[in-house]
C-alpha cells in the first residue's frame, strides 16, 4: 500500500513538471511573395516561403510563424496594393487599408526587373488622424514611369515607432512602344495656333503662360488637330497632359 501511494506521488510531480505554458499571438498577415521556376506567388498569411519541387512539381508554402503579444499588433490591417500602367509614361498605385494604428505613412518600393533591389521612389503620409483609424481609407499614387521591360512595386508600411512591414509585390509591363509626337505651327503667330498629336487617344492640351500658370485646357484626340486662339501676345508653353516631359513653346506676336 505503501510503495502504491510513493509511485502515485511520482506520477503527479512528472505531469505537472511536463506541463506548457503557452502565450497569446496575433498571426504576421504582412502579406509576401515569392517566385519558384519562374512562378510568382503571393500570399498573405506567414512570415517566410519556402518550396518544395519534385513529382510534378509541387510547391509547398512556408509554415505560419506567429509573432508574439510583445511586439503589438500589426500597424495596418487589410492591406490591399494594386498597380496598373496608364500608358507609356504613367503607372498608378492604389491601396487602402481597413484600419491603421500609429501609422506613420507608405514608402512607394520600385525596382526594374534588371536589379537586384527595391528603391524608395515616394512617400505617403498617413491620411488618419495621428496615424491612426478604425475606417476603410484609400490611398493613390501616379508614379512616372516610362521604363521598358517589367516593373515590379511594393509599399513599405511604415509606423509612427520605426516599425515596418511589406506588402505584396506588384508587376507591370513596359509601355507599348507607340510613339506619341506633338506638333504646333505656326511659330511665332501673329493669330490662331494650331495643333496635332500622334500616338494618343483622348488626351487633353495644357496652356501655360511664362509664369507657369495654366491658362487654357483643350481636348484633342490624334483624328481631330484643335486650333488654340484668344492668347495675348508673349510666350506660352503648350503640353500634353499624358505626357508631362512633352511639351512646345509657342510665340504670340
Amino acid at each position: 500500500m505503501k510503495q502504491l501511494q510513493i509511485l502515485l506521488i511520482l506520477l503527479f510531480q512528472i505531469t505537472i513538471l511536463s506541463a506548457q505554458t503557452i502565450t497569446g499571438s496575433v498571426t504576421n498577415s504582412s502579406g509576401l511573395s515569392g517566385t519558384v521556376n519562374n512562378i510568382h506567388f503571393e500570399f498573405n498569411l506567414g512570415e517566410s516561403f519556402t518550396s518544395t519541387i519534385g513529382n510534378g512539381e509541387v510547391i509547398t508554402q512556408g509554415l505560419l510563424q506567429p509573432i508574439t503579444l510583445t511586439q503589438g499588433p500589426l500597424p495596418v490591417l487589410g492591406l490591399e496594393f494594386n498597380a496598373k500602367r496608364i500608358n507609356n509614361s504613367k503607372v498608378q498605385l492604389d491601396w487602402k487599408t481597413v484600419q491603421e494604428i500609429n501609422n506613420k505613412g507608405f514608402y512607394v518600393e520600385r525596382k526594374k526587373e534588371t536589379d537586384v533591389n527595391f528603391t524608395q521612389v515616394h512617400f505617403v503620409k498617413s491620411a488618419a488622424p495621428n496615424g491612426n483609424s478604425s475606417l476603410p481609407l484609400n490611398y493613390s499614387h501616379i508614379d512616372m514611369n516610362s521604363l521598358k521591360g517589367k516593373t515590379y512595386y511594393r509599399l513599405k508600411q511604415e509606423d509612427l515607432d520605426g516599425k515596418f512591414m511589406f506588402s505584396i509585390v506588384r508587376m507591370v509591363n513596359g509601355g507599348n512602344g507607340k510613339t506619341t509626337s506633338l506638333k504646333v505651327w505656326p511659330i511665332p503667330s501673329t493669330g490662331p495656333v494650331n495643333i496635332s498629336a500622334e500616338g494618343i487617344e483622348n488626351d487633353a492640351i495644357l496652356v501655360f503662360d511664362y509664369n507657369g500658370r495654366l491658362i487654357k485646357q483643350l481636348t484633342i484626340t490624334a483624328k481631330s488637330p484643335v486650333q488654340l486662339t484668344g492668347l495675348a501676345p508673349g510666350t506660352y508653353i503648350v503640353k500634353l497632359s499624358s505626357e508631362t516631359e512633352l511639351y512646345q513653346k509657342i510665340i504670340i506676336q
